[in-house]
């Protein structure tokens, strides 16, 4: 009996400890956050809204990134993106921005406003990876294949260094 009860207080004590966030310098490095909208109906029109399996995917996405320190969300102003965007955008008090998806001029300009912040840009299968390519300055990502929903992508600037890290959810 004393061994389980040393083992739930040991269990109890380790969840709280590593389930704690670590400090962490992130000074000027900018996080940006791309993702794909969620998978889309079929009404027959060039702007569906999200089908069931998207619905659940946006919100599984909030319940990711809620505590992630978002400063701004983005979406292009297809129904899709906006669905996907606004769980996450509700649950940080923001509203969803719209931004202009194939200006990538216009781009750099948002993510240099957010310098030293985190931000989430929901875009689509071709703009998604444009934009990751854009920012860091080099072909890494080609297009997102039709059916290809679960990825994340977070894009990392400090300065000259740039990096990518991809997630599936």
């Amino acid at each position: 009996m004393k061994n389980c009860l040393i083992l739930v207080v040991f269990t109890c004590l380790s969840f709280t400890l590593f389930s704690t966030p670590l400090p962490v310098d992130t000074a000027g490095i900018t996080t940006v956050i791309l993702v794909r909208h969620a998978e889309k109906g079929e009404d027959g029109t060039r702007d569906p809204d999200l089908n069931i399996h998207g619905a659940t995917r946006s919100q599984e996405l909030a319940r990711l990134l809620h505590l992630s320190n978002v400063a701004a969300v983005y979406s292009t102003p297809f129904k899709r993106t906006q669905q996907t965007a606004q769980p996450l955008a509700e649950a940080l008090q923001l509203e969803v921005q719209d931004y202009p998806p194939l200006d990538l001029d216009a781009l750099s300009k948002l993510v240099q406003s957010h310098q030293g912040k985190t931000i989430v840009i929901v875009g689509h299968s071709n703009t998604v990876p444009a934009m990751a390519n854009h920012l860091l300055g080099e072909e890494k990502l080609s297009q997102l294949e039709e059916t290809e929903y679960d990825k994340i992508f977070l894009v990392q600037l400090n300065g000259e260094l740039k990096q990518l890290l991809t997630l599936s959810f």
